[in-house]
């Protein structure tokens, strides 16, 4: 298979839920002046960002070999729900207030695949609600991964400091944990 360009109700899909989790014209912002393009996989259909500039080389037959990957891998749409990447996260946090910073020791744990308790929640706006998504930094405000919030923002000082604040969705430890 080959990569395509993307179509449009697909990409309505990962733009709805994009911005849906992220705040309105996130998308927009993260895509600047790349292109998405869309490559099949067995099981759903991978985005990627790529420059303009790519576009011609998409129109030419990638026969006898078929590409892995290109450009920045955006992240998957499989079963009608789309999930970020990896790669992806730290692209899409720049332009979003979803954030919720984290101790060094909560970092750590999280980097493990453990989710957030409070004593580990430095700073985090207390507008967000429970079930959002927020992207998890350390104190230097580099990106560790995503997770949902299990409990309003405005909510969180009142929790013991062992309390569940938010479930790791990824975090960047998940390629180790893979590999190992």
């Amino acid at each position: 298979m080959k990569p395509e360009y993307v179509d449009s109700v697909q990409w309505d899909t990962v733009r709805n839920q994009i911005d849906s989790d992220f705040g309105a014209g996130v998308t927009k912002r993260i895509l600047g002046t790349l292109t998405p393009v869309s490559l099949p996989r067995a099981k759903g259909i991978s985005f990627y960002l790529v420059p303009s500039g790519w576009l011609q080389i998409l129109d030419r037959d990638f026969i006898p070999f078929t590409p892995l990957s290109l450009g920045t891998w955006l992240g998957d749409l499989v079963d009608g729900k789309f999930r970020l990447s990896l790669p992806a996260l730290e692209r899409v946090q720049e332009f979003t207030s979803n954030l919720l910073i984290v101790s060094r020791q909560g970092a750590e744990s999280f980097t493990y695949g453990r989710s957030i308790l409070k004593e580990s929640v430095v700073k985090i706006d207390p507008s967000l609600l429970r079930g959002q998504k927020v992207f998890i930094l350390n104190e230097s405000s580099e990106c560790l991964g995503l997770a949902a919030l299990s409990v309003d923002a405005a909510k969180i000082g009142r929790l013991a400091k062992d309390r569940l604040v938010a479930k790791n969705l990824v975090d960047i430890g998940w390629y180790i944990r893979r590999l190992s």
